[in-house]
């Protein structure tokens, strides 16, 4: 259980690195030509939308093996508790598509950023791919 809890706040660590660094600028890039930057609008789109079905299976089959690892019944919980709060989701803003490199493997990434709009809330949603289309990333504020 601890060793899990290393390994997810090692994952936010790196989200949270990736925010930081897509909101000052520094870090972040172009997109490597190794993604199709619409693929991952609509990917973002998917795991949106599989949140708010809180599609647990489905996720965690888009995910590689850290997130599968990291998203446990609890946290997907939590998540779906503060997400549902925000009411039915009414519309996602303009997705916002950046590229990166993570420092510890130097494997590139892919990140993606929307605003989405609820009922009652605005959350920011970050979510991060993979070349291989696995979602290694998400956060929201």
């Amino acid at each position: 259980m601890k060793r899990l809890r290393l390994k997810l706040l090692g994952i936010l660590v790196l989200v949270l690195s990736v925010c930081l660094a897509f909101v000052s600028g520094c870090g972040s890039g172009k997109l490597s030509d190794d993604f199709d930057e619409e693929q991952i609008k609509k990917a973002t789109v998917n795991v949106i939308h599989l949140i708010n079905r809180r599609d647990s299976q489905s996720l965690r089959e888009l995910c590689n093996e850290q997130m599968k690892e990291a998203l446990t019944d609890n946290v997907l919980g939590q998540l779906y508790q503060v997400i549902g709060q925000g009411g039915a989701l009414q519309e996602m803003g303009d997705i916002t598509v950046v590229g990166m490199t993570d420092e510890t493997s130097k494997e590139e990434l892919a990140v993606a950023v929307v605003k989405a709009e609820y009922e009652n809330k605005v959350f920011t949603f970050t979510v991060t791919f993979t070349k291989q289309m696995k979602l290694a990333g998400l956060y929201y504020t």
